[in-house]
């Protein structure tokens, strides 16, 4: 589960639970019906759908890129089946099959939860991970007056780390 109690509590999330917050609250307030983050050579791209359209978003710092996976997985439930015996025919040596993770993350807003459908394909360093979202319009205006006072935030702890 994934728990957002106030704006304020996004400055003490380390970075990479954060910026998790971040995409998903986006993808929230936007009405987006899925979220997913592309890993490609270059790092993570973010897209989410709204409307049957694919909108990119700003990739994440490459410090957190390594991070994002791992975090995902600690927050959701996921269900992993077990790799079936497969001889890779084509492939880098000693590769193997992995199955994509399915799963679900719930997310708290509001003291209101939602549950996001959740894959995750395995593949590193590629591979992708997608959030399925429903009912992203109920939670959209407290979405969106969370990240409005989350950059108010930001702008003021700025202010006051670079004035010290």
């Amino acid at each position: 589960m994934l728990r957002l109690a106030s704006a304020e509590q996004l400055l003490h999330e380390p970075p990479s639970c954060r910026y998790l917050h971040v995409l998903i609250l986006t993808a929230l307030q936007d009405g987006a019906s899925r979220l997913e983050l592309r890993y490609t050579l270059d790092g993570v791209v973010p897209y989410y759908r709204v409307d049957d359209r694919d909108w990119e978003l700003t990739p994440p710092p490459p410090e957190l890129t390594e991070h994002l996976k791992e975090t995902v997985r600690q927050v959701s439930r996921l269900v992993t089946p077990e790799r079936p015996d497969t001889t890779i025919l084509v492939g880098p040596p000693q590769a193997r099959f992995e199955p994509l993770q399915a799963g679900w993350l719930t997310y708290e807003l509001d003291g209101r939860w939602l549950d996001l459908r959740l894959y995750i394909d395995p593949r590193e360093p590629f591979g992708v991970i997608r959030f399925d979202i429903e009912g992203a319009e109920e939670f959209s205006a407290a979405a969106q007056a969370t990240l409005a006072t989350y950059a108010e935030l930001l702008a003021r702890h700025e202010e006051q780390a670079t004035s010290a």
